[in-house]
């Protein structure tokens, strides 16, 4: 006998909202110096990531993150908490730290500059739904990954042909040096 939350997969409660964020950094991964070092990475999320931007780099309250991100405080303060977490966890050992993943949509005043021009171009050819379908959170996330040809450019159900066919150039090389 199945009841709410068990035995089909699900989480309980309700489930991650998408959060807006306003950055992508230019690199995804830092690792420490030392050949001592262990070999465990701390993953941070790009939500985790924009709360500690929005809070502790833009000096932001928590209120007027919160309203930038498209969440609650609470949701706000548990990415803040949970990202200081990691952040404290990776420089006290000395472990890597990855920046991937999460739910999100870009904001619409997003700064684009730092993306390297490759995804920034895919990302211009995808329908910006950052639906999830393709099975990465965002549509941001697919262009990454179609950048790196871990993605197949079929992924995207809300593609139609002369787009895919754009992507197919930009990721050839087309006329353009990257």
């Amino acid at each position: 006998m199945y009841g709410p939350g068990y035995g089909r997969g699900r989480r309980r409660g309700r489930g991650r909202c998408m959060r807006w964020i306003g950055f992508i950094p230019p690199t995804f991964q830092f690792e420490p110096v030392s050949p001592l070092a262990p070999p465990k990475i701390i993953s941070l999320s790009l939500e985790e990531l924009e709360a500690i931007r929005l809070i502790d780099l833009e000096h932001l309250t928590q209120e007027e993150a919160a309203i930038r991100m498209g969440v609650s405080r609470k949701t706000l303060w548990n990415d803040l908490k949970s990202a200081r977490e990691k952040l404290a966890r990776a420089l006290i050992n000395g472990y890597a730290i990855r920046i991937d993943g999460g739910r999100f949509a870009l904001h619409p005043s997003a700064n684009l500059d730092n993306i390297n021009e490759k995804i920034r171009e895919i990302y211009k050819s995808l329908p910006d739904r950052n639906c999830g379908a393709c099975g990465y959170g965002s549509c941001i996330g697919f262009a990454r990954a179609l950048s790196q040809g871990t993605a197949s450019i079929d992924a995207c159900k809300f593609l139609d042909s002369t787009q895919k066919e754009e992507i197919r150039k930009i990721l050839e090389g087309g006329d353009r040096k990257w």
